[in-house]
């Protein structure tokens, strides 16, 4: 560990912008890059939970200083059509457990907070290679011109550059894990129909195919669907929807064993993938960012278990949420909609559930 380590973050996502923030918080400027031309606005997640919110805060980035994320206090769970429950949802140590708001505008937000601290995000810089010494690491980038060049050396690397992370590869971290069988399809539309007293609404089908909606701003309602028609449901729930955009996509349920190799580490994405449901790829990620600056800074590597346990832990939390809401088994189904039912009338039984999405533990 050095006073005043030389870092590189890969990617300028959320986990990226996160970690970058923090070490510039701390009065460490980090360097980093992005491989795309400019920061894309096509939405993702949607739900930034509690834990998030709080970790954020120090940088000026709260719901109140973005005020139009929307508190998450009420869903609706249909299954085949039929209403099994309309969940008030509980708070978490006084909070809503997530509110609702655009992971592209966050993102937005973070970069601007980093700016402010004079740190750009360099982008159209790829990351191509790199080359470890006892005391330090050489890395090498495909700049705007399509050179491969040389970008400096660093006492550490952050991969944070996706799920089809260069850094990783580079690093030949092993990637574990399983893929989801279904083609998956995000849509999002404008509308006047979002009914007001709720937040999400999620559609269950005994064929186990499930359509989660929120309402990430005023006006617009996103779809994530494990099957290939999101736009199709959407359009036939909602009579005035005009699309705004449909995109397909595969899920696995992966993660690296352990975050770090040598001077390199991968945080986000990167170091785990897992599915949408649950809502919190997002949160992990900006809690890796976060967590890792403020271990890394420190000097504490122990940081490195801390966030392989946290990964393990929501990855098993989202899988066992998709295979509860997509099974087949009438059994499990009506274990399900017996236990939210209950849940509606007494909302202090599904305290554990919002607990988990808030990331307050």
């Amino acid at each position: 560990m050095v006073s005043n380590p030389k870092i590189l973050v890969v990617g300028a996502g959320a986990s990226g912008l996160a970690f970058a923030l923090e070490c510039a918080h701390r009065g460490i400027k980090p360097r980093i890059i992005d491989k795309r031309p400019n920061r894309s606005m096509i939405e993702k997640a949607t739900g930034v939970a509690a834990g998030v919110w709080s970790q954020l805060s120090k940088f000026g980035v709260s719901p109140k200083t973005v005020e139009t994320a929307i508190p998450m206090r009420n869903f609706a769970f249909y299954d085949d059509g039929e209403l099994v429950a309309n969940v008030p949802v509980p708070p978490i140590d006084g909070c809503p457990p997530a509110h609702l708001y655009p992971q592209g505008e966050l993102e937005r937000h973070l970069e601007r907070a980093l700016a402010i601290k004079g740190v750009e995000v360099e982008y159209s810089t790829a990351f191509h290679s790199y080359e470890e010494s006892k005391n330090s690491i050489l890395v090498r980038a495909q700049v705007s011109s399509g050179e491969i060049a040389p970008l400096g050396s660093y006492d550490w690397v952050i991969g944070a550059d996706g799920a089809h992370s260069a850094v990783r590869e580079a690093a030949e971290i092993p990637f574990i894990g399983r893929n989801y069988p279904e083609n998956w399809s995000v849509a999002e539309i404008t509308t006047n129909q979002w009914p007001q007293n709720a937040q999400a609404q999620l559609f269950l089908q005994s064929n186990g195919v499930g359509l989660f909606l929120s309402q990430p701003a005023a006006g617009l309602v996103q779809g994530i669907l494990n099957d290939e028609n999101a736009a199709r449901q959407l359009t036939s729930l909602f009579t005035d929807a005009e699309l705004r955009y449909e995109r397909h996509f595969t899920v696995a349920l992966k993660r690296v064993r352990t975050p770090r190799k040598g001077r390199v580490w991968v945080i986000g994405d990167a170091a785990h993938v897992q599915s949408p449901v649950g809502g919190q790829g997002l949160n992990l990620a900006i809690w890796d960012g976060v967590t890792l600056a403020e271990g890394l800074l420190a000097g504490d590597l122990k940081v490195e278990a801390a966030l392989a346990k946290r990964a393990r832990k929501v990855l098993f939390f989202t899988d066992f949420d998709y295979r509860m809401l997509a099974t087949q088994s009438t059994l499990i189904r009506n274990a399900r909609n017996t236990y939210w039912a209950y849940a509606a009338k007494h909302p202090l039984l599904a305290r554990w559930f919002f607990k988990i999405i808030s990331g307050v533990w």
